[in-house]
């Protein structure tokens, strides 16, 4: 019986909560992997394996290690991995950007376990090494990736360091708003 409580409880902090949406000029669509499918609006919480689909509005997603997402109106992005754990030495995070514009800033997460965070578009794969960058994901699946400064509440900025990889090779981007552009081979 002990075992079986303490599993379910091993259970619930696995998959349970690991952000929350914190604005939402209007309602989308969330989809859980059980093929649950919420409203995405204020105070939504996210799990993994979620779908969000912004329709008219923008979201911004908070993750627990303070990593924030923006997405504007049109966007789908799905949380396919995110595991903060500092106090086992755990953390990744996987992000597949399908659709629309989004704004990543890295959080506690990137900065301690930089190696797992991968950000992918149809197109490419990007590595993030604790910074903010832009991601459009067009109707083809082309991507356009901007290297943003990072600032904080001081005013204090540093630009960090991207790679994006494609299936021809890839590009560091570390200098503030460099910019690359992948497309799919038409054959």
């Amino acid at each position: 019986y002990k075992f079986i409580l303490l599993f379910v409880i091993l259970s619930s902090q696995a998959w349970g909560s690991i952000g929350t949406i914190t604005a939402a000029k209007s309602p989308g669509t969330l989809e859980r992997a059980d093929g649950e499918t919420l409203s995405s609006e204020l105070n939504t919480s996210l799990e993994m394996e979620d779908k969000i689909e912004t329709f008219q509005g923008g979201h911004r997603l908070e993750f627990i290690d303070e990593t924030i997402v923006d997405m504007t109106s049109q966007s789908v992005l799905v949380i396919d991995e995110y595991v903060y754990d500092p106090a086992n030495n755990e953390g990744s995070l996987n992000l597949k950007a399908k659709l629309g514009t989004m704004r990543y800033a890295s959080g506690k997460l990137a900065s301690n376990f930089r190696q797992n965070v991968k950000i992918s578009t149809p197109t490419s794969t990007i590595g993030v090494r604790g910074t903010d960058f832009t991601m459009t994901v067009d109707e083809l699946g082309g991507s356009t990736i901007v290297l943003l400064p990072s600032c904080d509440a001081s005013g204090m900025c540093y630009t960090g360091e991207i790679s994006v990889e494609t299936d021809a090779g890839f590009v560091i981007l570390n200098q503030a708003f460099q910019a690359t552009v992948t497309t799919h081979n038409m054959r």
